[in-house]
C-alpha cells in the first residue's frame, strides 16, 4: 500500500513537472508602439471600403511580420479607424519604406489612398524624435502620447 502511494505522488509530481516545462514562457513587448489611424473613406461604398480593407490587412499580415495588429474598425457615422501595432520604432520604419515609391507596398498604398482621406494619427508608445521628425514631413494631424507604465504579451 505504501509503495502505491509514493508510486502515485511521484507519478503526480512529474506530471505537474512535465505540463509546466511544455508551457512556454511569455514574451513580453517592452517597445511596442500602438498607433490609431482616424480617416474617412474617400468616396467608396461600404462594399468597396470592407473588400479592400480585406484585401490589405492581409497584404500587411503576409509582408510585414513584426506588424503584431492590423484593424480596420467603422463607427455608426461611417469614419474608419485603423488600429495597428508594432513590434517596435523600427517596425513603423519598415512599413513606412515599403508603402515608400519602389517599396514592396507602393502600389498598395496608392489604394489605401485612394479609399481613405487620414484625418489623423494618435502614437502611443515611446518614440523617438527621428520619427517624429520622419512623420511630421507627412504634414499630417499627428498625436503623441508616451508610456508611463505598462505591457504587452
Amino acid at each position: 500500500m505504501k509503495n502505491i502511494v509514493i508510486i502515485s505522488t511521484i507519478a503526480i509530481l512529474f506530471s505537474c513537472k512535465t505540463i509546466q516545462e511544455e508551457k512556454p514562457e511569455t514574451d513580453f513587448l517592452e517597445n511596442e508602439i500602438i498607433s490609431l489611424v482616424y480617416m474617412t473613406p474617400n468616396n467608396k461604398t461600404l462594399k468597396e471600403i470592407d473588400d479592400f480593407s480585406e484585401y490589405y490587412q492581409n497584404r500587411m499580415k503576409e509582408l510585414e511580420p513584426d506588424v503584431l495588429s492590423w484593424k480596420f474598425l467603422r463607427s455608426v457615422n461611417n469614419k474608419i479607424i485603423l488600429i495597428e501595432r508594432y513590434k517596435n520604432e523600427g517596425a513603423i520604419f519598415n512599413h513606412i519604406n515599403n508603402v515608400s515609391p519602389e517599396g514592396i507596398l507602393e502600389k498598395d498604398f496608392g489604394q489605401f489612398m485612394n479609399h481613405f482621406v487620414i484625418d489623423s494619427i494618435t502614437y502611443y508608445g515611446d518614440l523617438t524624435n527621428e520619427f517624429k521628425s520622419t512623420i511630421s514631413e507627412f504634414g499630417m494631424k499627428t498625436i503623441y502620447f508616451e508610456n508611463i507604465s505598462g505591457f504587452s504579451k
